[in-house]
């Protein structure tokens, strides 16, 4: 069945392991230095705190690219293979429609992009909670506990809202299975609803770069902080 294997299934698994191999990579990256106690070493040497957080922010980006490329085989080859056909109803005419449908090479470039973006923007999320906590297990643990609400608790709260349609869409719409699942839709979508899943794809990636920078900003905010700060912002000095 290798002409009906869709390549943009093998980006959700991509994604889905990304996703937390990011957590486990980096949730020691700030926290465990700390623990270790050879944080103040790196502190005393010539390096500024954002040279820090973007080498091992850097380290880690290239583990996810190392990754991302290893699927690019087994995804070009569904993408040479996948055929399938389509059979729904013409509604203007009400006949029966079947065509073939192949890979869109297009939308597997938006999707294997989306995914890359997530997993950059969960590595800096990561080391972020990493600065901001004390201990490298918590820092894991507020990084897993984020994530699980966020790509399963939500749905399932939306779902159970019985929300359909455009709320959903719009509820949903920086969930990165969700505009993957609207990305592969798309090769099957009627020409009235093209319109409405043609907006999937670069909105969400720039949102992912966008909160990338963010977090990796203020993760140098933070190492600012003095040691029994709370804060998620440092205080500003008296002129």
């Amino acid at each position: 069945y290798r002409e009906e294997a869709n390549p943009i299934i093998l980006v959700f698994l991509q994604t889905a392991i990304l996703t937390l191999l990011a957590p486990a990579m980096l949730h020691g990256s700030i926290a465990g230095e700390r623990e270790r106690r050879s944080w103040d070493f790196l502190l005393v040497a010539p390096v500024t705190h954002a040279q820090i957080i973007f080498g091992k922010f850097m380290g880690a980006a290239s583990a996810i690219l190392a990754t991302s490329v290893a699927f690019l085989l087994p995804i070009a080859i569904g993408a040479f293979y996948y055929r399938t056909y389509d059979y729904s109803m013409n509604y203007t005419t009400s006949v029966p429609m079947n065509r073939i449908i192949s890979a869109n090479t297009w939308n597997l470039f938006l999707a294997e992009l989306l995914s890359v973006s997530w997993a950059l923007m969960v590595c800096a999320m990561t080391i972020f909670f990493s600065a901001r906590c004390k201990r490298g297990f918590i820092a894991l643990g507020t990084s897993l506990a984020i994530l699980i609400a966020g790509l399963i608790v939500w749905p399932i709260l939306t779902a159970s809202a019985g929300l359909m349609g455009a709320e959903s869409n719009l509820l949903n719409f920086f969930h990165p299975f969700w505009a993957l699942a609207q990305i592969e839709s798309s090769n099957v979508a009627r020409d009235d609803m093209f319109s409405s899943r043609a907006l999937y794809g670069f909105p969400q990636i720039i949102v992912y770069f966008g909160m990338t920078i963010v977090f990796l900003a203020w993760t140098e905010r933070t190492l600012r902080f003095a040691d029994n700060e709370v804060k998620f912002l440092p205080k500003k000095k008296n002129a």
